[in-house]
C-alpha cells in the first residue's frame, strides 16, 4: 500500500500571519464594519472556503488591544466584490466576530496563514503582491519585497 498525503496546512499554518491596517470603520445598518487595506488577492481562503483564521488587533502604536471592549464585528477588504469578506462562512455568509474596537489606523492581525496565504495570492483589481518578511531568532528579513506598480504593468503589452 502506498500513502500520499498533502500536510502543508496542519504543518505550516501557524508559521504565518497577515497584518493589515484599518482604513474605515462604520455602521451599516445594524452591522459594525471594519474595512482594510488587505483583499481576498493577499489571502483567498476565507472567500473561497470560509476559511476561519483568528483575528486579533494592536493599536497604531503598536499596543495589544486583547483586553479592549469587544464589538461584534464583519472584517471586509478593499475590493468591488461583496465576497472581500473576512468573516464570512462557507457559501458566503457574512458573519461577525467579537473583536477589540479598532480605529482607522490600527491593525488587525489574521493568524495561520502560512499555509497557501501567499501561494494564493493574486494581482486581482491590479493589485501588487504584498512583502514577506521572515522572523528568524527574532530578527525580520524581508524575503519578498512589495511588487511595484511598474513591475505589475510591466507584462502588459497595450
Amino acid at each position: 500500500m502506498k500513502l500520499e498525503i498533502e500536510p502543508g496546512r496542519f504543518l505550516v499554518a501557524q508559521a504565518g500571519v497577515l497584518i493589515t491596517q484599518v482604513r474605515s470603520v462604520k455602521q451599516m445598518g445594524s452591522r459594525h464594519f471594519v474595512l482594510v487595506d488587505a483583499g481576498f488577492n493577499d489571502l483567498m481562503r476565507p472567500a473561497m472556503y470560509g476559511s476561519y483564521h483568528h483575528i486579533s488587533a494592536l493599536a497604531a502604536d503598536g499596543r495589544s488591544l486583547e483586553h479592549a471592549p469587544t464589538v461584534e464585528t464583519v472584517v471586509a477588504g478593499p475590493l468591488c466584490e461583496s465576497g472581500d469578506v473576512f468573516t464570512q462562512q462557507e457559501g458566503g455568509n457574512v458573519e461577525t466576530r467579537a473583536l477589540p474596537e479598532v480605529k482607522a489606523g490600527d491593525y488587525l492581525i489574521l493568524h495561520d496563514t502560512g499555509a497557501y496565504g501567499a501561494s494564493m495570492s493574486s494581482n486581482y483589481n491590479s493589485r501588487p503582491l504584498l512583502p514577506e518578511v521572515l522572523f528568524d531568532n527574532g530578527q525580520a528579513r524581508l524575503i519578498r519585497r512589495r511588487q511595484t506598480i511598474e513591475e505589475l504593468l510591466a507584462l502588459e503589452l497595450l
